[in-house]
């Protein structure tokens, strides 16, 4: 009975290399995490899904997405057959963030961020579905300050107004000092080129 089995899960791993190509959408199970990606059983072979391919943000690690025992759907983004190794992607079956960002906001809308991180030239603030924004120093407050610091910390959740969307640059631009007044509907334009945050998932899609 051992034997037929791993004859008949033999015969199921060729068929699927033969049949399997890239573009493929296929549900698999989560059979192992790693510090680089998970392994899914697609029903006789293994894929693997690179950290980089789980989500278009930053994640820490890829159990802070899946679980062991977790049904997932994944894309095939190559197959080598002769080595047996099939590279999958999570992230391809969603859109890009920054590809729709102009649809879900526009200047004056009020949202909600935290601040990630702190510099001289003002506060990144991430947004719910994970997009960062920059709000500059002169954003912060109504008074002059000389640092982000003596207004807000990490970690502060904070009710924003959106005064800038550039999804072709991959922008956000942010107000603290406006959120609480009515919009006037003026676009602030801030200089920061050199200094505005990189986008929160990986700019280049292969392929």
């Amino acid at each position: 009975e051992r034997a037929a089995m791993r004859e008949t899960r033999k015969a199921q791993k060729e068929q699927l290399l033969v049949n399997l190509k890239e573009g493929d959408i296929l549900t698999g199970t989560v059979t192992s995490v790693a510090d680089f990606g998970v392994f899914i059983d697609l029903g006789g072979v293994d894929g693997m899904i690179h950290l980089s391919e789980m989500s278009w943000t930053k994640i820490g690690h890829p159990r802070d997405v899946v679980q062991v025992g977790a049904q997932v759907q994944v894309q095939v983004l190559s197959v080598e057959r002769d080595r047996e190794r099939i590279a999958l992607s999570m992230k391809r079956l969603t859109k890009e963030p920054w590809q729709t960002v102009e649809e879900r906001y526009k200047p004056g809308d009020l949202v909600n961020g935290t601040i990630t991180k702190l510099a001289s030239f003002g506060a990144f603030a991430r947004l719910d579905d994970n997009i960062e924004g920059l709000i500059h120093i002169s954003e912060l407050a109504d008074r002059r300050i000389n640092h982000p610091k003596e207004v807000v910390k990490e970690g502060d959740t904070l009710q924003l107004r959106v005064i800038r969307v550039d999804a072709a640059r991959r922008r956000l631009g942010l107000s603290l000092k406006r959120a609480s007044e009515e919009y006037s509907g003026e676009i602030i334009e801030v200089d920061a080129p050199e200094e505005w945050p990189e986008p929160s998932g990986d700019e280049e899609m292969n392929g």
